[in-house]
């Protein structure tokens, strides 16, 4: 009989983990398709803000913090933001990503802050054609 109920426990526990894990596999898949876009949100919002304006209260009083302004320090061409997410600059705080992001989503992101930027010059794209 107790045998029993240490295989029920058991089961309980197995049937628990698999729905736990079903139901995080299916919300991997709920966040945004465009890989620049993920990489954004997990790498770079905090610091910069959702909109890349820098409204955060980690980038008050930094100039180069918002991203749509047209205030480059390294450039705003695409090889500059590149070569500037993955090297990092030492005379300000933001980090080297080339150990912590693949050179494809480095290439991701650098096409969406330029989007963010281009987005804040002439108003969002029309998303409904």
């Amino acid at each position: 009989m107790r045998n029993m109920a240490v295989f029920a426990r058991r089961a309980r526990s197995i049937a628990s983990l698999c729905l736990l894990l079903s139901a995080a596999a299916s919300l991997a898949g709920c966040g945004p398709k465009d890989p620049g876009t993920r990489v954004w949100r997990r790498r770079c919002a905090s610091c910069h803000g959702d909109d890349g304006r820098g409204r955060t209260r980690f980038a008050k009083g930094r100039p180069f913090a918002d991203l749509t302004d047209d205030n480059w320090r390294h450039g705003s061409d695409l090889e500059s933001m590149k070569r500037l997410i993955s090297s990092g600059d030492p005379k300000s705080p933001m980090p080297p990503f080339q150990s912590r992001l693949s050179p494809e989503a480095i290439d991701a992101v650098a096409r969406y802050v330029q989007r963010l930027a281009a987005e804040a010059r002439n108003g969002p794209k029309d998303r409904t054609r």
